[in-house]
């Protein structure tokens, strides 16, 4: 634990604007965050919130704890970390030099594979996992009933503190099936869960809030418009800012078109009325899809789909000052099932499986957006100098301060299947990288998931398969901020099938990777397996 004294200090900012910078900027930046990260885990008692770190004052990289009326950072003239108000007072306080504080924070390690909950008779699939800045978490999945065969949205809570999980509670009504359920959470430890369901002869899209501290909320309706239950995309998404604010966003069955709407959550309000966020030609059948949508922490965000009959991605911006969503949303280019990260400073990217022309192969295709100059011209494409088919959907992760990865399934140069990523920092994209090189052992077509931390360091899980069938196993890497090597761990080596691994990152940098296994020789059922780093 890092043990915060009261050493007297300066805080002269007139001179720290005049000094030169003598400290590598990028190591300064990463090292920041992952001081001020275990800050707050380690004395919530003082840093009680997850504020995102201030770079608009020069020389100062900071945080503002409103709630305790602290101000902690580093002068990245001095490498040196200070705070001042709350129990230091109205005069500044030198903490520590920024590299004895970084000595104190331990690398953090995956705690191993352990059963959460176990299911002996019911089926359950369309697992999803996410995390807060605490630690806290939420998991959620689908669960078949064998005896009226109706599949129900389930969730279970982790509690960081106590080390706990929840019972699974029963987020539906369970009267008639319900699809993909997907989950987010803000960095106090709120959550939202989303999923489409029948109501009645109709599918309608339902969302369940978790207040931390007091628990699940009832479900709410928030649109009911679907004119059949045959047909068309049960698919929704969700995501939240760190306040605690919320958007929804599905597909909408409408006679035979489906298309895109959306819906927000204010703090202190609830939510708001349905809107259509797509386009509806006249005279042509839509049909919208795979919908995926990001959030800031100004409240920002971008929703992103495909779209059947022009075969291209659609993206449409939100702003919450105007509270409206683009007049018309934007077409980018050819690709399936795309997904949408974006920054604070309102950057995004969008990435995809695309062929450029019909002629192509699937590649790894990725689109950046400037809020001061719009979306690049070009595609980018990301395994640039492979001939190989890229095999699974494309996950993409970026943390508040701009930097993303990207990372897929792909074939290698010996036939197999294997993980790659690619890394986008200083508004630049790296070169594809293997994360992983056992030949023997190929990685599953579904892909790979990834997330990112705010000082930079990224997390990949993956299944892999011998080739003979003999073993599934779940695997982890991870690349330290400002470093281009990937560490291999092993998240379980279990007899049984399992599901692929899916992962969530808190900017605070700790992670939990979850997935289902079935323990065929003992016949014990199904269990929700997790595995947590910190």
């Amino acid at each position: 634990m890092i043990k915060i004294g009261r050493t007297s200090g300066t805080w002269v900012c007139g001179i720290f604007l005049t000094c030169n910078f003598n400290f590598a900027l990028a190591d300064v930046v990463s090292d920041t965050e992952r001081v001020l990260n275990w800050l707050e885990i380690t004395n919530p008692q003082i840093f009680s919130s997850h504020p995102t770190t201030q770079t608009n004052l020069e020389p100062w990289l900071f945080r503002h704890y409103p709630e305790a009326g602290i101000y902690a950072g580093v002068n990245k003239s001095d490498n040196r970390a200070y705070a001042i108000g709350g129990p230091w007072g109205s005069a500044p306080v030198l903490i520590d030099s920024l590299p004895n504080l970084v000595s104190q924070v331990p690398a953090g390690k995956w705690l191993g594979a352990k059963p959460v909950f176990q299911q002996t008779a019911q089926f359950f699939d369309n697992l999803e996992v996410a995390i807060s800045a605490n630690g806290d978490a939420v998991a959620v999945w689908l669960e078949t009933d064998s005896d009226i065969s109706i599949n129900s949205v389930w969730a279970m809570h982790y509690n960081a503190t106590t080390n706990d999980w929840s019972k699974p509670t029963l987020l539906d009504n369970g009267a008639q099936n319900a699809y993909e359920p997907k989950v987010a959470m803000d960095a106090n430890g709120n959550a939202t869960v989303v999923w489409v369901q029948q109501l009645e002869s109709k599918l309608s899209t339902w969302a369940a809030r978790f207040q931390a501290g007091f628990g699940w909320e009832a479900a709410v309706l928030l649109e009911n418009k679907n004119s059949s239950d045959s047909g068309g995309f049960p698919q929704s998404d969700v995501a939240m800012d760190n306040m605690g604010n919320a958007i929804v966003i599905w597909s909408q069955r409408i006679g035979v078109q489906s298309f895109i709407y959306a819906n927000r959550y204010i703090i202190g309000q609830g939510w708001g009325a349905a809107k259509f966020i797509d386009l509806d030609i006249p005279d042509q059948v839509d049909a919208s899809f795979n919908p995926k949508i990001a959030i800031n922490n100004n409240g920002d965000a971008i929703a992103v789909w495909s779209n059947i009959n022009t075969s291209n991605i659609r993206v449409s911006h939100y702003q919450p000052r105007s509270d409206t969503w683009d007049s018309s949303p934007r077409e980018l280019g050819p690709g399936v099932q795309p997904e949408i990260a974006i920054s604070d400073s309102g950057n995004a990217i969008v990435v995809a499986p695309a062929r450029i022309s019909l002629a192509d192969s699937f590649q790894v295709a990725a689109w950046h957006y400037n809020p001061n100059s719009g979306w690049d011209p070009a595609v980018k494409i990301l395994d640039q100098g492979r001939v190989e088919e890229t095999k699974s959907f494309v996950r993409i992760a970026m943390n508040a301060r701009g930097n993303a990865i990207a990372s897929w399934s792909q074939l290698d140069s010996s036939g197999s299947v294997s993980a790659f990523t690619n890394y986008f920092e200083n508004g630049q994209w790296g070169a594809p990288t293997a994360i992983e090189a056992n030949n023997a052992v190929e990685v599953v077509n579904q892909g790979v998931e990834v997330g990112l931390d705010s000082s930079g360091r990224a997390f990949a899980v993956w299944r892999q398969e011998a080739r003979d069938g003999s073993s599934q196993d779940n695997w982890a890497s991870i690349r330290q901020a400002d470093t281009s090597d990937w560490s291999i761990n092993s998240l379980a080596k279990t007899p049984g099938s399992m599901t692929e691994p899916r992962l969530a990152v808190s900017s605070t940098g700790r992670a939990i990777a979850v997935w289902l296994h079935s323990d065929e020789k003992s016949n014990t059922g199904r269990y929700l397996v997790a595995n947590q780093f910190k």
